[in-house]
Order: structure tokens, then sequence, then C-alpha cells
């Protein structure tokens, strides 16, 4: 078994890759007692395919981020490997698995490196790292020797805690179809809609004073970024794309109500993002109840309030009357995850995350469903465990 799979682009950067992954396998191996030589694997340097086995005895995947990266097919197929293998780690366990490591090679002016990888930042205080990418460290390691030991040591720790930590998972049955490993990932294997159920500025009820959290549409409302238009839309797009979905994001009038309401698909997930203070008006109470009465199976609710919004918190109490009255279906609902008054945008992502992990668990036990990334020419019968029993 492997302590870690190094993800990256190939072909590119060849000799920096080769220099850091000899660099990393040495210090994992200090720390573990181990040869260098069979504690870190990866995908061959000048080639596009994936492997099963390799993938299927790693416990931790390191993920060399850079703007190439989402564009190459063998490195959505690597990532979207352990993200499955993680959600069923959840599931069996009920707890979450720190075994994907991000590392900034270079940076994504487009990208935030948090927003399209949504796992614990490598722990490295380094500005010249945090600036310029891991690769600019290696390029100038005269310069920045410390820099880069640093960078080294930071991923190493995560490496060897998530091999010590993590416990062992049995596997599933994979049935129904699968697409070749190392073949283009489709564009969101799974459609999610969310439905913003807020007000744009100049529709907000005579008792909400505080304006700066919304804009010209009910798509701009920004709870935990007054003036940032359309944050919390960007938030929740990110969060979903990186876990695999299609995303498409409504406001809540009456076209949507009756577009999500069809019988067309009626087991499609919704998300509703709730915004307290639109229940304050009656148009958006009727059609909040409307998406109350739809399939709780396939309904979920998510309600943003930040702890900076002095406002909200001073009307708690009426706030959670309100809601108790217009969602008393999903108000009633228990959850394995906080869904109500999330105080910050890190607890609203966690929840978020979640949400489309169940989803993406309850997709594996139909065979209809089921879409491995990862499965050879001839079929994959057994997942590959997670952990430190992995084989």
């Amino acid at each position: 078994m492997s302590h870690f799979y190094l993800s990256h682009v190939r072909t590119v950067d060849e000799e920096w890759v080769a220099s850091f992954f000899h660099d990393l396998c040495r210090v994992v191996a200090q720390r573990t007692g181990r040869s260098p030589e069979v504690v870190g694997v990866r995908g061959k340097p000048h080639s596009s395919d994936v492997s099963v086995e390799l993938l299927g005895r790693s416990t931790v995947l390191v993920v060399l981020h850079s703007p190439r990266y989402f564009s190459q097919s063998y490195c959505r197929a690597e990532l979207a490997y352990f993200q499955r293998r993680l959600n069923m780690q959840r599931s069996r366990t009920g707890r979450s698995a720190d075994a994907v490591v991000p590392v900034m090679w270079e940076p994504d002016p487009a990208h935030a490196l948090e927003a399209v990888l949504p796992y614990p930042p490598l722990g490295a205080r380094s500005q010249a790292y945090r600036r310029d990418g891991l690769l600019h460290l290696l390029r100038l390691k005269a310069r920045y020797r410390s820099d880069y030991e640093e960078v080294l040591r930071a991923t190493a720790d995560r490496i060897v805690v998530a091999a010590e930590q993590l416990p062992e998972v049995h596997g599933f049955d994979a049935a129904g179809s699968h697409s070749p490993l190392g073949a283009p990932v489709p564009a969101g294997g799974q459609a999610v809609s969310f439905v913003v159920a807020s007000t744009a500025e100049d529709e907000l009820p005579e008792e909400r004073r505080s304006s700066q959290y919304y804009g010209k549409t009910a798509l701009d409302w920004s709870p935990y970024a007054p003036g940032e238009h359309e944050a919390l839309v960007s938030l929740v797009k990110n969060t979903a794309t990186a876990l695999d979905f299609t995303a498409t994001v409504l406001p809540l009038d009456q076209e949507t109500v009756d577009r999500i309401s069809g019988e067309g698909d009626p087991e499609q997930l919704v998300v509703l993002l709730v915004d307290a203070w639109a229940a304050m008006r009656r148009e958006k109470r009727r059609l909040l109840a409307a998406v109350d009465d739809r399939s709780p199976d396939a309904t979920t609710a998510l309600e943003p309030r930040s702890r900076d919004d002095t406002e909200s918190l001073e009307q708690t109490v009426v706030l959670d009357e309100l809601l108790d009255r217009t969602l008393p279906l999903m108000r009633g609902q228990h959850s394995e995850y906080d869904r109500w008054g999330l105080p910050d945008a890190e607890s609203f992502t966690s929840s978020l995350r979640k949400v489309l992990i169940r989803l993406q668990n309850e997709a594996l036990k139909s065979a209809e469903s089921v879409r491995s990334p990862a499965t050879p020419a001839e079929g994959l019968r057994t997942f590959p465990l997670l952990g430190r029993y992995s084989s």
C-alpha cells in the first residue's frame, strides 16, 4: 500500500514534478520508517492512462493544482475517484476523512484553489508559496529553500496523519454501466437546482432595514459578504461543480415553482436557499409553501443567517417563528447536519457539501445512477478500500 498518489498535469514541468515527487517520498519515508520507493506513486509522466491499481492502493491524493488541471480528463478522473471513496467512507462511518491534499502548483487567477478544491488548505505559512505557488519555489530553490522545505513538511504532515487515522472502509458492488478510466468525465453527472428564496433590494419588506445584503435581483443576495453581489450564487456553483454536479440557480418565483413541481423529473434535487426575511412577503410565503410540499427526499433547505447581521440576530425569535409557519415540513425534518441559521460561509459550505454528498450516496444505490469514474475496460466489481488496509 502507498501512502499517497500524486495527481498532476502530465508532460508539463516534468523535471520539477519529478523533483518534488522524489523529495516528498523522501520526507514521508523519513516520517514512517518505510522505503522512499514504496510510499508514493503517480501516473506515467507521458501517458494519459489512469491506473486503477495505483489509485486503489493509495490512501491519500495529493493534487498539484494549476490552471490546466481540470482540463485534463485523467486529472478529473483521479480526483473524482477519490471523491467517491471519501463519500462512501463518510456514508459508512459518519466521519469525514482528510484524504485529499490540495497543493498550489501555479496560481489560477480565474479560480481560487479553495473554490475548486473544497478541502482544507495546506498549512504552509510561506508568503512566496501563497503568492506564486510551488513551481516558483522549485525553480528558485536556492532563494526559497526554507519555503520549499516548509511546503514539503506541511504536505507530508497531512499524508502521514491521514494514513494513520483513516479507518478500514469496506467497498461496495458497482453495478450498472461504467466509463473507461481516463475517458473524459462528463460535466456534472447529476443535476441540482438551487432556488434562491430572497428578494431584490427594492422589494424588501418594511421591517428589513439592512439593505447592504441585497442587489437588483434576488440572485444578488449576499448574506455573508454584503456588497458583493452574487457571492452566494458563486459559492454554491463552485461547491457543486467541485463535486461533479451540474448546478442551475433560479430565483423563487412562480415559473421556478412550476418547473420544479412538474411531473417531468419529480426526483430532481432542489436545494432551497432561504432568506428568512423574504417570508415576510405574502407572495414569497405562498411560493415557499409550494416548495415545502415537494418530496422530502429530493428537496433540502439551507438558511444562511450571518452572525455579523445584527438585525437578523435581534429578530431571531420572529424569524424562526415565521419559518416554522411557512415551511412546517422542512423545519420538522430531522437531519444529521445543520441547515438553519448557518452563521458563516464556512458552516454553510460544510452543510451544502453534506447535502450534495447525500445525493451522491443515494445515487450509488441505484444501478441506473451509478457512474464510476475509475473503471478499466473489463469492468470493476468491487470498489477499493479507503484506509490503512487498502489493497
